[in-house]
């Protein structure tokens, strides 16, 4: 039998066990989900998205019971959580134990359900365990409770404090929307180029934190968006005087407005968040066309063959292959519709912010439904193109950073490749050789005569080259003059060597209208040199080229004093007078013009009329066998003399010919000219026979109306009929009208039969120096017997019989006649040559059996298509060119020179 005390130990057990049995209930188990961590960070002093060096970071560490029950928990009170701060490569550099002495206790507390309990809270001053301030850049900060029972990670940003650099710029070139579009859709992309650039005299070092960013902030008229960072740095290094330093290229689209972006304009500010005082801007117009997005399940993918080693450089040798796939990575089916057959678009933007290549420019697109399915898992080859490394232009890609966008542009899918190119540099050159020169020349300047008639004499001069539109010259060297001194009649030059040098060569300078060079000046020392007419020849070394000269006659002292020893009579008195009688300066030039025969009534008078249609009387000439002769043009070293004869009286120049520099025979044009004689003028009383026949061709009315009708009716009959009609036209001339309108005659017959013509290639035609055409082009113009218009970098002349309003697409084509001696003429004339074979010839192939650079044949290629002369057709992954039907005619009709047989 029990005791009393023993019935009282039961009683407390039992109501021991009453008390425990909700506690037991009601506690933690190792494995609960609900206790989390409340991690807070106190926000940026300088409200930007990071945090600078020059605050502490305060951070506020809670714990949360996120259950429907009393969770019971321990912990450290000196170290509740463990922190380690991880960098952007993955490695933890710093950690709560080196900041602070965590002691070995424990502690227990409830936290109820859905309350928060206090757990630390510890101020991070950016240093790591041995007192060294951190890399910026990304840090991850991770939150460890009691080893797993609770974790929490947080990104953020740290930067040093800003740094300012002086003499430094920040470039930001951002392209235009393609397609000669201003303004973006809501669906397209924004691209930009940084780069830092100095602008000051001396090298600058860029000594940033590598945690510096490029960060962005779009702004419209009723929002602005919070900064932003990118992923491109601040640049490091040394930039030398007027270099840059590529950062490299960023995206920015309007879906980071929301889905209903504000049409109308937006600025992207641009600026570095470690250093100060730089600052970008981008302007970009968003219309109020938002472009529908059309979802699809396939995934787009690019594959780029070429860049050998895949470290994206290419050089010129290199031709990229781009094939874009789209890929299903689903187990079902997958299709796609297009609406027109254009169905990727690709477009290549240079670090200038140019859109050097656009397959939109060259690629025919029509409206037309396709579709196709991509089964499951598979892959579908959307298009496939080769790339040259070349522009628009035709001219080869400038060394520097691109970026190539391919856009599917119904779907809204973009893929980006960035390269950069390593070439020949020749695109430079190639862009400045296109340009009109017409209205830039080199003049000699200041030309002055030093101590003439001693034998010290010299002459020095300047030169300036004016332009009355912005050039752009390509310098390949250092100096940008190259001089020759050479005696007229000598066959090697006495002197080569170059002036205009500073600085360095291999740039593309631009010279803006009116601003021109001087050179200058400098001295020619004729000391020394041989007596005789001495011509000093100038050329800039840049493309284009430009060229000018001027003549002297040296006569040294000795070689007078020995004239007049000859001369002298045997009067003393008339010896020193003539001895002491200063020599009269003799005017020497060099004429280029044709010689005419004419006679009056005191006899007959030989007469050159020069490019500017200038008239000189023939008075005598220094040369052996030799004579003025009609049909004949060309250019003499004349001096100027009073001689003349009563015949030619009536001029006011009168020459004596030195020297005979070129010479050639003018094939005479017979033609029926009726001559009116005016009243005062001076009769005609004979023609010598050693002047042009005149034949009298007869023609009846009928008979002409009979050839004109069948010239008009019959194409190719009138084709030539008209040329040289035109030409016969040009010929003609009064005979009170004089060189200048026979020039200007031939000029608008040839303007008339080239409509379209340009000046590089009239200038060649027409076999005259730039400043001859120049002035008679000028002359017409006002006269409104012509008329021109700008064509890019070109300028197109056109007769007064077509309307100036015409709009561009009206006006016409101009009829080529291919030059043998032009690269276009020999590339039609190995087109010709392959035509019946069974391979068309492809650009490489052209480059290599022309000698030149593929580039260049690409562009001239460019301009033959253009002109309805070649056409291309895709073989395997190369373009091949043939003739056209209008190219064939071309060719035989025009006597051109054979290339031989190795074309």
């Amino acid at each position: 039998m029990r005791g009393p005390g023993s019935a009282s130990k039961i009683l407390i057990i039992l109501l021991a066990l009453i008390l425990i049995a909700p506690l037991a209930s009601n506690s933690v188990s190792g494995d609960s989900d609900d206790i989390e961590l409340i991690i807070t960070f106190d926000e940026p002093a300088s409200g930007s998205p990071w945090y600078y060096g020059n605050e502490s970071l305060s951070i506020d560490i809670k714990i949360y019971n996120s259950g429907q029950n009393t969770e019971s928990i321990e912990y450290n009170p000196s170290c509740p959580v463990e922190i380690e701060m991880v960098n952007s490569e993955g490695e933890v550099f710093s950690s709560l134990h080196e900041h602070r002495a965590c002691q070995q206790q424990r502690r227990a507390i409830d936290i109820p359900a859905g309350q928060t309990r206090s757990l630390d809270s510890f101020d991070w001053n950016w240093e790591n365990g041995v007192g060294e301030i951190v890399e910026g850049g990304l840090i991850t900060i991770n939150f460890n409770f009691e080893n797993g029972y609770a974790v929490h990670s947080n990104k953020i940003q740290f930067q040093h404090t800003p740094v300012t650099i002086e003499g430094l710029l920040l470039e930001v070139n951002t392209a235009s929307p393609p397609g000669d579009r201003v303004e973006f859709s809501s669906n397209e992309k924004i691209y930009s180029h940084v780069s830092l650039r100095n602008i000051d005299n001396a090298p600058i070092s860029i000594d940033v934190d590598e945690g510096c960013k490029v960060t962005l902030q779009a702004n419209s008229i009723e929002s602005t968006l919070p900064i932003m960072m990118t992923d491109l740095g601040c640049g490091s290094g040394i930039i030398g005087v007027g270099e840059a330093q590529s950062l490299g290229w960023f995206n920015w689209d309007f879906s980071e407005v929301g889905e209903n972006p504000t049409p109308g304009v937006w600025t992207i500010d641009v600026a570095m968040s470690g250093i100060e005082g730089l600052s970008g801007k981008i302007i970009a117009t968003l219309n109020g066309n938002n472009g529908q997005e059309i979802y699809t399940p396939l995934n787009m993918e690019i594959d780029i063959i070429g860049d050998e080693g895949g470290d994206g450089l290419i050089t010129d040798s290199d031709v990229i292959q781009i094939t874009t796939n789209m890929v299903n990575y689903q187990n079902i089916p997958a299709e796609m519709q297009f609406n027109n057959t254009c169905l990727i678009t690709i477009h290549l933007i240079s670090e200038k912010g140019n859109i050097v290549g656009d397959t939109r420019s060259d690629d025919s697109c029509e409206n037309q439904f396709s579709e196709m399915k991509v089964s499951p898992t598979s892959t579908y080859q959307l298009d496939q193109r080769i790339w040259f490394m070349a522009d628009q232009s035709g001219c080869e890609l400038t060394d520097g950073s691109y970026l190539m966008v391919i856009n599917v542009p119904e779907y809204n899918l973009f893929k980006e490749y960035q390269f950069s190119y390593d070439g020949t540099d020749s695109g430079a050159e190639c862009h400045a050789s296109m340009q009109d020169v017409s209205q830039a020349k080199l003049h000699v300047v200041d030309l002055v005569t030093n101590d003439a008639g001693t034998n010290q004499e010299s002459v020095t001069f300047e030169l300036y080259l004016e332009n009355q539109v912005d050039l752009d010259i390509y310098w390949p060297q250092n100096c940008q003059l190259e001089l020759t001194l050479q005696k007229v009649g000598s066959s090697q030059p006495q002197q080569i060597w170059l002036e205009g040098c500073s600085g360095s060569g291999g740039y593309m300078g631009t010279i803006s209208a009116g601003n021109g060079i001087n050179y200058g000046p400098y001295t020619v020392e004729f000391a020394g040199l041989n007596a005789g007419n001495w011509g000093l020849t100038v050329q800039t070394t840049g493309t284009p080229s430009f060229t000018t000269q001027w003549a002297h006659t040296w006569t040294p002292q000795n070689e007078v004093l020995e004239e007049n020893e000859d001369t002298v009579e045997s009067d003393l008195s008339n010896n020193e007078s003539q001895e002491n009688t200063e020599q009269t300066p003799t005017i020497d030039w060099m004429a280029e013009g044709h010689w005419e025969y004419v006679t009056t009534e005191s006899g007959g008078c030989w007469i050159l009329i020069d490019i500017q249609g200038v008239e000189h009387a023939y008075a005598s000439s220094t040369i052996e066998n030799w004579q003025p002769r009609t049909n004949y043009r060309g250019a003499y070293w004349v001096v100027q003399t009073l001689e003349s004869s009563d015949a030619c009286s009536f001029c006011e120049s009168n020459i004596i010919v030195n020297d005979v520099l070129g010479e050639v025979f003018v094939e005479p044009v017979l033609v029926d000219e009726k001559v009116e004689v005016e009243q005062n003028s001076a009769p005609i009383i004979s023609i010598p026979a050693t002047a042009p026949a005149i034949v009298t061709v007869i023609a009846s009315t009928s008979l002409l109306a009979i050839i004109a009708s069948a010239l008009v009716q019959v194409e190719w009959l009138r084709l030539p009929a008209t040329k040289y009609s035109l030409l016969l036209i040009g010929m003609v001339r009064k005979r009170n009208e004089r060189g200048g309108e026979y020039q200007r005659g031939r000029i608008v017959a040839y303007i008339e039969l080239h409509r379209g013509i340009h000046f590089r290639a009239l200038l060649g035609a027409l076999d005259m120096s730039n400043g001859q055409l120049t002035h008679h082009l000028s002359v017409l113009e006002s006269d409104e017997a012509i008329w021109r218009r700008k064509d890019g970098r070109k300028v197109r002349y056109y007769p007064a019989s077509i309307d100036s309003s015409v709009s561009d697409d009206d006006l016409p084509v101009p009829v080529l006649t291919p030059d043998p001696n032009s690269l276009q003429g020999q590339i039609l004339q190995i087109l010709d040559i392959h035509e019946n074979e069974i391979l068309n010839l492809s650009q490489k192939e052209l480059s290599d059996k022309l000698e030149t650079s593929q580039q260049l044949v690409s562009y001239h290629l460019k301009s033959l298509e253009n002109w309805g002369l070649v056409e291309k057709e895709r073989v395997a992954l190369r373009y091949r060119y043939r003739l056209t039907d209008r190219a064939l005619i071309l060719l035989n009709s025009t006597e051109l020179p054979s290339l031989g047989d190795d074309a």
